[in-house]
């Protein structure tokens, strides 16, 4: 163990001794030159080494230089500053006066990919495809021999194609390739746009072997963060995998056995397009579970609501209602509609369960064309509940409001689910189904209701009031005004189903026609729901049936409709109903009947 050790003792010596003795002998500013030549000579790029070169012996044998500059040919801006450089060399080669270069560390980097920073020089003749040795530096892309390359906490500047500068914080990117120039990567970086943050942390592959006709990578393990205002609280976070090719030459790119979990949504599919000058994308994802509440909206659209009815005279109802109700699409979006605007894009999506504002919807499918923020709407449909819903149209992003052209056909769908959505007080119960064609400005709930127009028919299922029984207040109105006719106790009168149009336009939804009839009542509603002044008028007309007692005043209930009046704010609403005039006015007729066929009984006609 002694000699072991002794022995050991001894190489280290002799390691330390050689390198103490190469770092005398061998001058590390003997490579400047060497290095600006070969940069210049692969690249076309010109390094500036300011300062000079020096020896670091520990942990490895290294060069250290002071701040560096690199400039891309005829640019007016450099495309690297850097404070300082590390370039870890092999012992053995510097033997014979070689350098060769294992790993290049970078840090405190500034990264310029912008039009001033680019190269600016005419192109020549044509390159050979996949010949190594023909990188014109007219390209400006690099030729990258070194097998380590490593960019510590450095700062990235972007330049999209519309002139908005992008800055990645935090660049961290360590790449190891073979002589083929196939490796691993390792990037992490963090961008922070419109105060919203994207943070990154990828591993994975990357085959440069025919760059810079094609570039092919993988994310094998990537995890990101996005947090920030219009957002969730807690943000959308998750792991993404997939694998892609990008032309540098042609912009354009494939993305395959895409995968990506966000929160409690997950999302697989592919894409393909064109990045630059402007975006072209087309889009096709699976969902199993899409959870669009945690992904889009902000903490302030859960929905509270409560309704209060309270009666304070037999000739008066209030309504009282407290809500937050959700937005159909959030007003501070506009980052998302300016990209839009920019961009055309085709999307198919479908996700076999989606949550949207709290309603969850099976069987979703979306498949739309975006052209410059002219949306063409081919399909939106899914179901909720026992229902489904079918929209189509056009939205056009491209004003401060967007405007809307569709044709929407709901079957089924819960009063529950559309009255908060619309932003109108909970006050019904049951299912609506619907066919019309509506054209607009907004896409907010206010604005469908004071900003679009347009006809459609209307079905109300299994309806149901819990503030007013309309059928119970026309009961016990008849029963109050005559001890003639008594209701069957044994009833339990229930609302039709009903049926009819209605217009929608300057705010006002007028109701052309409403009726339906059951085995107790025949029911019919005009009138009109003013959503901008939030006020109403309607008149419900109704024949009731069951009635026991005097045949004559039966007959009377069972052939004259009796109308039944709600009219007034939504929170100060009052109703008419007018029983003791149709009595009197009955009475009036039948009285004058009577007259007339006695009077016929004394002077019969000749």
């Amino acid at each position: 163990m002694r000699k072991l050790i002794t022995t050991f003792a001894i190489l280290i010596a002799v390691l330390v001794a050689g390198m103490t003795a190469l770092v005398l002998l061998v001058n590390p500013n003997d490579f400047k030159h060497y290095m600006v030549q070969q940069v210049k000579k692969r690249s076309g790029y010109q390094l500036t080494l300011k300062g000079d070169l020096r020896w670091h012996v520990w942990p490895r044998l290294s060069i250290l230089s002071g701040p560096i500059v690199l400039t891309a040919p005829g640019a007016s801006q450099p495309a690297v500053t850097a404070d300082n450089m590390r370039l870890d060399v092999e012992l053995l080669p510097l033997l014979s006066h070689q350098l060769h270069i294992s790993k290049v560390l970078v840090m405190h980097a500034v990264i310029q990919a912008t039009p001033d920073a680019a190269a600016k020089i005419t192109p020549a003749g044509p390159i050979a495809p996949d010949d190594n040795s023909s990188f014109a530096p007219s390209l400006g892309h690099w030729s990258l021999d070194i097998a380590h390359l490593s960019v510590a906490n450095s700062l990235l500047i972007w330049q999209d194609p519309q002139g908005e500068q992008l800055n990645f914080r935090n660049v961290d990117l360590s790449l190891h390739q073979d002589s083929s120039r196939v490796g691993r990567y390792h990037l992490s970086t963090a961008l922070t746009r419109n105060q919203q943050t994207f943070s990154i942390d990828f591993d994975g592959q990357m085959d440069a072997r025919h760059y810079p006709y094609k570039l092919a990578f993988s994310v094998d393990r990537g995890s990101y963060q996005l947090q920030g205002v219009s957002l969730p609280e807690q943000g959308v976070k998750g792991e993404t995998t997939f694998s892609a090719q990008w032309s540098p030459m042609s912009n354009t790119f494939d993305l395959n056995d895409f995968s990506l979990h966000a929160n409690d949504s997950d999302f697989t599919g592919e894409a393909s397009g064109v990045l630059a000058p402007a975006l072209q994308l087309n889009l096709k994802l699976h969902s199993q579970n899409a959870n669009f509440d945690q992904l889009l909206l902000s903490g302030g659209s859960q929905v509270s609501q409560q309704v209060a009815a309270q009666t304070s005279s037999p000739e008066r109802v209030d309504v009282q209602t407290r809500a937050r109700t959700p937005v159909v699409v959030e007003k501070n979006n506009r980052g998302f509609i300016d990209w839009l605007n920019q961009s055309e894009i085709t999307s198919q999506l479908t996700a076999d369960q989606a949550i949207w504002h709290g309603v969850t919807v099976k069987g979703l499918a979306l498949n739309a064309h975006n052209a410059m923020g002219m949306m063409s709407l081919n399909t939106l449909s899914g179901k909720v509940d026992d229902g489904h819903f079918a929209i189509q149209g056009k939205v056009d992003f491209r004003p401060d409001l967007a405007t809307v052209d569709l044709h929407t056909d709901l079957q089924h769908i819960p009063l529950q689910v559309v009255q908060p959505l619309l932003q109108i007080p909970p006050v019904l119960r049951g299912d609506v189904s619907l066919q019309g064609d509506f054209t607009g400005q907004g896409l907010r709930g206010k604005d469908i209701l004071t900003q679009w127009q347009g006809h459609s028919t209307i079905d109300l299922i299994g309806l149901d009031i819990p503030q007013m029984n309309v059928q119970q207040m026309v009961i016990d109105a008849v029963t109050r005004a005559s001890n003639r006719v008594n209701s069957d106790p044994t009833l339990h009168p229930v609302i039709p189903d009903m049926r009819g149009n209605f217009s929608l336009g300057n705010g006002t939804l007028q109701l052309t026609r409403l009726e339906g009839e059951n085995a107790q009542v025949s029911l019919n509603a005009l009138g009109e729901i003013n959503f901008a002044q939030h006020q109403l008028d309607i008149t419900f007309n109704l024949l009731t049936r069951g009635w026991k007692g005097d045949p004559g005043m039966i007959a009377l209930l069972a052939n004259q409709p009796i109308p039944l009046r709600f009219y007034g704010p939504w929170n100060h609403l009052q109703y008419s109903l007018s029983v003791d005039r149709l009595l009197k006015n009955n009475l009036k007729s039948r009285l004058q009947q009577w007259l007339k066929d006695n009077d016929k009984a004394k002077h019969p006609s000749s």
